[in-house]
């Protein structure tokens, strides 16, 4: 019998996943379950490749250490990805405007490249949006912060949810165009007003996500 020649070592590694043909994109998020958790469910509904659209959780949750991730992220990537997200929420975070100047003032978004995907008291403003349309602001109140109020109120509709919430697409996927229909109305009204109180950008993120096998 004939003696194999051995493999090259280089043979035996690991395979990255192979990109589609559409955009890559990384998105970091601040959270440690319900963030990441929604979004690859999104994902995954929306048929995208996890090569083509990475999801990760910063290190740090408040808002600047999930920008810097993201940009250190990028270039250590080798400048692959065609768009990067953030997702934090303003939530108390005392530097929450110093990470939007950040984006906004880098070279990363000046190009386009980088971008804020903000909610304003937090995330769950964009899960009430699926059940019902406010503009009212949240305040702390009650010895509540103001997350936990939209948190009771999001328990009129999902009483089961709390923040950490790991099914939370497969509930909320339903709505998912309303959502997006409240969140436009919403961006509307504080365009007009100026106000931000309560406010989210990730309807933006998914209706970007959604058209990324269409473009």
């Amino acid at each position: 019998m004939a003696r194999r020649e051995p493999r090259p070592a280089r043979a035996f590694r690991r395979q990255a996943p192979a990109k589609a043909q559409y955009p890559v994109a990384l998105i970091v998020c601040e959270g440690e379950k319900t963030e990441p958790e929604y979004l690859k469910a999104l994902r995954k509904a929306c048929d995208l490749n996890p090569a083509n659209v990475k999801i990760v959780s910063a290190d740090g949750n408040d808002p600047m250490s999930i920008v810097l991730e993201a940009i250190e992220t990028y270039h250590s990537n080798s400048n692959e990805f065609d768009k990067v997200f953030c997702v934090f929420d303003r939530d108390g975070h005392v530097n929450y405007q110093q990470a939007l100047d950040r984006v906004a003032n880098s070279p990363l978004g000046r190009r386009g490249i980088l971008a804020a995907i903000t909610s304003v008291p937090c995330f769950e403003i964009w899960v009430l949006l699926h059940y019902q349309y406010s503009s009212a602001p949240v305040t702390a109140s009650g010895g509540r912060s103001a997350c936990d109020n939209v948190v009771a109120a999001i328990h009129r509709h999902l009483p089961e949810y709390e923040k950490a919430f790991g099914d939370a697409f497969e509930k909320l996927a339903p709505m998912l165009d309303t959502a997006i229909t409240h969140a436009d109305w919403l961006a509307v009204h504080n365009r007009d007003t100026g106000s931000d109180n309560p406010a989210t950008k990730v309807h933006e993120l998914v209706k970007y996500l959604r058209s990324l096998k269409r473009d």
